[in-house]
């Protein structure tokens, strides 16, 4: 019967781990996040400036810039580590 093995395994990095997360990536995520600040700003100053919050053509703008921000946040964050088998 072989003994077992004490030594340490090497545990992959975190999926939050801002270091593990190649630049290329990084910078895309950050180009997302600035859909999503892109796109309260642009709300904030248009009701603002015209006085007039409730308006289908803003909501179309914001929503457009919101949900392409979001989704690209969340499909450039990277996969969580797979399960190593024992």
């Amino acid at each position: 019967m072989p003994a077992p093995d004490d030594s340490p395994k090497p545990t992959p990095p975190a999926a939050g781990a801002v270091e593990s997360v190649p630049l290329h990536r990084r910078l895309t995520f950050a180009g997302f996040a600035g859909l999503v600040v892109l796109a309260a700003i642009f709300y904030l100053w248009w009701g603002i400036s015209y006085g007039r919050w409730l308006d289908n053509g803003v909501y179309a703008v914001t929503i457009v810039l919101l949900l392409f921000g979001l989704s690209g946040m969340w499909l450039a964050t990277p996969n969580p580590p797979a399960p190593v088998p024992a």
